[in-house]
């Protein structure tokens, strides 16, 4: 079924500084490392080689790339049903976005010197290991292991003698070339250098020889590493991104995998965020009647998004100001004296394109115009709506991740269009 309104949220005191998250814009270098100098146990890494590139991102991206990452690898978890405000306002104290480089705010990188604070640089890496590879192409993203696991079942493989562990994703570009990848990453005390070279070590363990164990085969594999340190670190090296990238080897005994599988994956994946699980299984399975929803259409830019609501949260300006606690006092009015000022409708979508696609997939021999897809312009940056304005981020898969925002009482709320399609 249609995800309903998930939660209605309530106001917290969140400080000037997390606020100003929400218009954050960053970046970090990105920094290539040879193999050999990686792989072997006295191969020097540093002095770091020249940057090979940048990674641009906003804040929202960065929560647009972190959901997508909780959603491929916890689809069914609790933990994709905290939004991207959410995610923002929980860890808008932890990131400094006034630096020349992304970095952690003083003081951060010992705040979560716990198992919770581990699992969080892993989420932050993983994020940031999507933002590389979107920014080198790679669109469509897959769980590998989950993907792996459901073809082997069905053709009677087991999993490989020599293997613990497997990469996190599989990832298509445009030209339906795929690689896999593995994410790394920590946050570095002051003073101490990150361990670039024994966690990309450790990343280039994972990938070791999988590609081999796959058709088709990816045409390379990525060991990603983002190490953020604290501002005001004086250690001579910024917070960066560094990867390797080693060559694939000869396939043996491998997984047959359907050629629409990641891109099946990936908004499978994202169906499951919008709250359409059903039609995320039907899709991921290829099985199953196909069912009609029907969603709202908000337009960004020159394209339309079929969306859900995500949240719903009333603008207050001052809730320590005399006016809020005035009114806070006639509380038999609430809550509707509070929506005067805007509301903020944290919004989870689709390009319409892309969702057609998807409605001709669940169909027998329908992956045709899956396959048709082809990566689609981002963007993070305002579009204004009748009536609001969309702070957001669309990635070039066509998945939308962001906020309306209503902030005109005088005018009536945008009257959107509908559309009807069969997932």
């Amino acid at each position: 079924m249609v995800l309903p309104l998930a939660h209605v949220t309530h106001w917290g005191a969140a400080s000037r500084q997390v606020i100003r998250t929400f218009n954050g814009r960053s970046n970090l270098p990105v920094h290539e490392l040879a193999k050999a100098k990686v792989a072997k146990p006295r191969g020097r890494t540093r002095p770091l080689p020249k940057a090979s590139g940048n990674v641009q991102f906003s804040a929202w991206r960065l929560a647009h790339a972190v959901k997508k990452a909780d959603c491929l690898r916890w689809p069914a978890a609790p933990i994709r049903w905290v939004g991207a405000t959410g995610f923002l306002l929980e860890n808008g104290h932890l990131f400094d976005w006034t630096a020349s480089e992304w970095c952690l705010h003083e003081g951060m990188s010992s705040f979560y010197a716990d198992f919770s604070g581990s699992g969080m640089a892993g989420r932050i890496a993983q994020g940031m290991a999507l933002l590389f590879l979107e920014d080198n192409g790679y669109a469509y993203v897959g769980r590998f292991e989950t993907e792996w696991k459901q073809r082997a079942a069905t053709q009677n493989r087991q999993w490989p003698e020599d293997k613990t562990k497997a990469p996190d994703f599989i990832a298509e570009n445009g030209e339906k070339e795929w690689v896999l990848a593995e994410s790394k990453g920590g946050f570095s005390s002051p003073g101490k250098k990150p361990p670039i070279k024994g966690a990309l070590r450790d990343g280039l363990t994972q990938l070791d020889g999988w590609d081999k164990y796959i058709t088709p085969q990816p045409i390379k594999s990525f060991a990603i590493g983002t190490f953020l340190r604290e501002a005001g670190d004086t250690s001579g090296e910024t917070s960066l991104i560094a990867f390797v990238d080693p060559e694939p080897e000869v396939p043996q005994n491998p997984v047959e995998f359907p050629r629409d599988a990641v891109r099946r994956a990936n908004y499978a994946s994202w169906l499951t965020l919008m709250g359409l699980d059903e039609a995320a299984a039907r899709l991921r399975e290829g099985e199953g009647e196909p069912q009609r929803y029907e969603l709202p259409l908000v337009t960004v830019g020159e394209r339309q998004y079929a969306v859900n609501i995500a949240s719903v949260a009333p603008r207050y300006p001052d809730l320590s100001g005399r006016d809020f606690w005035r009114e806070f006092r006639d509380w038999r009015f609430w809550p509707f004296l509070w929506f005067r000022d805007g509301i903020d409708i944290e919004l989870v979508g689709l390009d319409l394109k892309v969702l057609r696609a998807l409605s001709s997939a669940t169909q027998p021999a329908g992956a045709s115009e899956l396959m048709a897809l082809e990566p689609s312009e981002r963007r993070d940056t305002p579009a204004d709506l009748d009536g609001a304005t969309f702070y957001g981020s669309v990635f070039s898969d066509g998945s939308l991740l962001g906020e309306l925002r209503l902030r005109r009482p005088d005018e009536p709320f945008p009257d959107f269009e509908w559309t009807e399609v069969e997932l």
